[in-house]
Order: structure tokens, then C-alpha cells, then sequence
């Protein structure tokens, strides 16, 4: 099973890195494939970034992917439209925010009416490891 990690990356954004770190753990640990990985550097993307190289590969690893998983906590248009792109391919979602944010989190997040997303707040880094795993026994059981 592949499973495409995302989470906002720019505007130095990046006080969540932990929990994506933990989510991409509890992903190995369950032994799913993790596609773009490299959202777990605090230091990606660099300034030596080849950015129009990572978006043939994001592009690449949607398509591979069988579902996607994200801290969505900060509202991004990236993870948007990796979002968006795995919905119109009828793939399953499984978007992650943090329960004590201390802004609103976008309708987008929780309240979306795709069938195949599915929205859960956490509380703590224990909380995602458990969400995630649960995901991923739900997928695998109906991949059987």
C-alpha cells in the first residue's frame, strides 16, 4: 500500500513538522510505502529546491498513491490541491488537525461532504498514531 503524505510546507510554516513526522512513522510502522516523505525535513523545500522537478513528482506519486494522508491544521493551498486531485480520482483522505488550535480550521477540513474524506481532530502525538493506524486496518481490509 502506498500512501501520499501531506501537510503546508511555505511561507516557514512548518510548527506541525512533528506530528507529520509522526504520522509518517505510524505509516512505516504499518508498513505502508510513504510517497513525498520529504515534508517530514523542517528544512524542505530548500532554496536549491528544483521546484518545477517536484511538482512532476508530486504529480507522479497522486496518481501512485492508493490514499492520502495530511496534517491540515494550516490552511494551505497546496494541500489543497493534492487533496483535490485524490478526490477526483475517488481515493480515500484522511485529514489530521490539531485539537487545541487556537484558530478556526477551514470547512474544507471538517466539513467536507466527500464520502471518502474523513476529518479527526488529535490532542496528542499518541492520538495520531492510533487515527493513522485505524485508517490504514480500513483500507487494508478493504483492499482484501
Amino acid at each position: 500500500m502506498k500512501i501520499y503524505l501531506s501537510t503546508a510546507i511555505t511561507r516557514g510554516r512548518r510548527e506541525y513538522v512533528d506530528a507529520v513526522s509522526r504520522i509518517r512513522d505510524a505509516l512505516k510502522d504499518a508498513g505502508v510505502e510513504v510517497l513525498n516523505e520529504r515534508v517530514t525535513d523542517p528544512n524542505f523545500p530548500t532554496p536549491q529546491t528544483d521546484r518545477a522537478q517536484t511538482m512532476r513528482e508530486l504529480s507522479g506519486w497522486l496518481e501512485e498513491a492508493d490514499a492520502l494522508i495530511a496534517e491540515a491544521t494550516i490552511s494551505s493551498t497546496g494541500v489543497g490541491c493534492e487533496l483535490t486531485s485524490v478526490q477526483m480520482q475517488g481515493k480515500p483522505v484522511l485529514l489530521l488537525y490539531d485539537a487545541q488550535f487556537g484558530f478556526r480550521i477551514s470547512d474544507w477540513v471538517t466539513l467536507s461532504p466527500d464520502k471518502n474524506v474523513k476529518a479527526c481532530p488529535y490532542r496528542d502525538q499518541t492520538e495520531i498514531e492510533r487515527v493513522v493506524k485505524e485508517f490504514v486496518g480500513k483500507l487494508s481490509g478493504a483492499k482484501s
